[in-house]
């Protein structure tokens, strides 16, 4: 049995949740039988341990390949759908309440309660969510994900992205991270997003309501911020408004004073944003007060030309075989960088998880983000939907981040132009807060973007 706990954590405050990390039922399906098998509803026949992969759990096949030569070598392989599955109580003070399911870094997934279909979600670089509100009700449940690190990912993305690759963190198949239910107020925060403007020292909060339908006549919302990291305090003064029954969203302009503090590499002031609706939600976000800009031909950081040393980070992490999920582990790779004077992280065709960011947030760290893909583009439909999502999902899960800084397609790109641009603007248009570019280290020959356009 799961034991309910209040937490406290750095996005949500005060909503309830149960933490699903530990032992699950589990089972390969190298032929993708296990519908048929009845997986989506039973204890499956053999165990794990969650937040985890295959790899760390000992489970797939033994490699015996003594032709590896060029990069290190998994104990265990194995690709193709794999099954979780575990029981969870709910508690009777749920009901009424919006429950969902984070499942913070895995593949594409299918996920079923009590053998009743959810849905699935593709996304690979940013935290899956479910909503399972109308499937929970006080009692026990059965809660089943199927992970597939096969087919389900486009063969261009398994194939060559670091994301993927045999030779970086591999194509693992697993959990990593938070694996969570929370149940939030009916009225809640769905979405916040910070757009800091060192200049006016001031930040343009917009923040979406979801069951806005059941707000009460003279409900407020309150934003306030605090700098929690410098070595000088800074309290903003607190903003209200009022919110109203049936509107979602809000954009409100929250000014910071001048003192405000601000973030780069040299002074890395973070402040720690909390936005309340009385009687309904809380929760809370950070952001550093920045302008990362290109000027020409060299970026800037508030307006001071910087130097971008940079650094190729392509997910190798041998001991693991995955990315870490924490944020000392990346605060202590941050720091060896710094102590070679790196100020810049390029992550090669893949994208980090939020502990990274928020590792690098601390540090002064300037990131660039990629999609998992390494190579050309053109008209698969397929491909560039699962991109587009992925891509759109990186900009939602990870922008409110001052580290975050750039933005590109992917590694050494080449192919249709008209489909780089096009989701270069689909992205710019989703988040205008990063630099954006159509690829790194692009396919010599390749023509480039129109002028303006990259």
């Amino acid at each position: 049995m799961l034991l309910l706990c209040q937490q406290l954590t750095a996005q949500n405050v005060g909503r309830m949740t149960i933490d699903l990390g530990g032992r699950w039922s589990f089972a390969l399906d190298a032929d993708g039988a296990g519908q048929a098998k009845g997986y989506t509803d039973r204890e499956l026949p053999d165990s794990v341990t969650l937040p985890g992969t295959t790899d760390t759990n000992g489970k797939g096949y033994r490699n015996d390949n003594r032709s590896e030569t060029t990069h290190l070598s998994r104990r265990y392989t194995y690709t193709g759908p794999a099954w979780y599955s575990r029981q969870v109580d709910i508690p009777a003070e749920w009901q009424g309440h919006t429950i969902t399911l984070t499942l913070e870094r895995t593949r594409p997934t299918r996920v079923w309660v009590d053998g009743e279909y959810v849905g699935s979600d593709s996304r690979i670089s940013a935290p899956q969510r479910y909503d399972l509100t109308q499937y929970l009700t006080a009692g026990r449940h059965r809660i089943t994900v199927c992970v597939d690190n096969g087919e389900s990912i486009p063969a261009q993305v398994r194939n060559s992205s670091h994301a993927c690759s045999e030779s970086t963190q591999t194509n693992w198949n697993g959990i990593l991270g938070r694996i969570e239910l929370e149940a939030a107020d009916a009225v809640h925060i769905s979405d916040i997003r910070v757009y800091p403007d060192p200049e006016a020292k001031s930040a343009r909060v917009r923040i979406t309501v979801a069951g806005s339908e059941d707000l009460a006549d003279g409900t407020r919302l309150t934003l306030s911020a605090e700098a929690f990291n410098a070595p000088r305090r800074h309290r903003v003064e607190a903003v209200t408004a009022p919110l109203q029954r049936g509107r979602a969203e809000y954009d409100i302009t929250l000014p910071m004073g001048e003192n405000a503090l601000l973030w780069s590499e040299f002074s890395p002031a973070l402040y720690r944003l909390t936005a309340r609706i009385e009687g309904h939600d809380e929760i809370q976000t950070t952001f550093g007060l920045r302008r990362f800009a290109a000027v020409g031909t060299q970026f800037s950081i508030n307006g001071i030309t910087t130097f971008l040393r940079g650094k190729h980070d392509a997910c190798v992490f041998p001991l693991t075989a995955h990315t870490p999920m924490d944020v000392e582990s990346w605060r202590h790779y941050f720091r060896t960088l710094r102590d070679y004077g790196i100020n810049h992280c390029r992550f090669h065709s893949w994208c980090p998880p939020e502990a990274c960011f928020t590792a690098a947030d601390l540090e002064g760290i300037y990131l660039q983000a990629e999609l998992p893909i390494w190579g050309s583009l053109g008209n698969d439909d397929s491909l560039n939907n699962f991109l587009t999502t992925d891509g759109i999902a990186i900009q939602r899960a990870y922008g409110n981040h001052a580290s975050f800084v750039m933005f590109a397609l992917g590694n050494e790109m080449s192919g249709d132009q008209k489909v780089m641009n096009a989701l270069v603007e689909r992205f710019r248009a989703e988040d205008d807060r990063h630099l954006y570019a159509y690829g790194s280290n692009n396919y010599l020959g390749s023509p480039g973007p129109p002028a303006g356009g990259g």
